[in-house]
C-alpha cells in the first residue's frame, strides 16, 4: 500500500488520518455527553482534561490532514453525476470547517473559563481569550451546537458510505479501508 493517494485509492497516510480521527472524535463525543452528568470532583476534572486534550489533538490532526489533502491528490469520484460529486466534495470541506468550529469553540470555552489548556500533561496551548464568563457562555453554546451539526453530518456520511457499499456496490468505502481495494 502506498503512503500517498493515487487516482484510484487513498494512501496509508490519508486512511490513518481518516480512521484515527474518527475514533478520537466519536470517543470524545461520547465522553463529552457523559461529562454533563458527572458531579464536580477529581473524576470529572480528569475526564474534562482528557476531553480537552483529545480536542486539541484532533485540531492538530485536522491541520495536518488539511495540508496533506492540499499537497496530495484525491482519488477520482466513482459516481458519474457531476452534481453529486460536487456535493460530496463540498461535504468533505464542510467536515473540515465544522471540526474547526468544534475544536476552536471548545478551546475558547476552556480559555475563557480558566486559561491555557494542558494537553495530556505534555505541553500546554495558550489561552485564546482572557478569562470571561460571557465569552465562555457563547463559546460553549457554539461548541455544543457545532458538535451536534458535526454528528449529524457524520451520520449522513456513514449512511452514504454504506449506500455506496451495499446498494451501489462500488468501491467508495473499500478504498478508504485497509487492505486491497482495487
Amino acid at each position: 500500500m502506498s503512503y500517498k493517494n493515487t487516482s484510484n485509492i487513498y494512501g496509508f497516510v490519508s486512511k490513518n488520518f481518516h480512521w484515527i480521527m474518527t475514533v478520537l472524535i466519536v470517543c470524545n463525543f461520547i465522553l463529552g455527553i457523559f461529562l454533563d452528568d458527572l458531579e464536580k470532583g477529581p473524576v470529572r476534572f480528569l475526564l474534562f482534561s482528557i476531553h480537552k486534550s483529545t480536542g486539541i489533538v484532533v485540531l492538530m490532526l485536522l491541520i495536518f490532514r488539511f495540508f496533506w489533502r492540499i499537497i496530495n491528490i484525491t482519488p477520482a469520484p466513482l459516481g458519474r453525476v457531476k452534481f453529486l460529486n460536487t456535493l460530496s466534495k463540498l461535504g468533505h470541506y464542510f467536515f473540515y470547517f465544522i471540526l474547526l468550529v468544534v475544536t476552536l469553540s471548545g478551546w475558547t470555552y476552556s480559555s475563557a473559563k480558566g486559561g491555557p489548556v494542558s494537553v495530556f500533561g505534555l505541553f500546554s496551548v495558550p489561552a485564546l481569550v482572557e478569562k470571561n464568563n460571557e465569552v465562555a457562555k457563547i463559546a460553549i453554546n457554539i461548541h455544543v451546537i457545532s458538535v451536534y451539526v458535526f454528528i449529524t453530518v457524520l451520520s449522513l456520511h456513514v449512511l452514504i458510505s454504506l449506500f455506496h457499499h451495499y446498494i451501489l456496490k462500488d468501491k467508495t468505502l473499500s478504498r478508504m479501508w485497509y487492505g486491497k481495494s482495487d
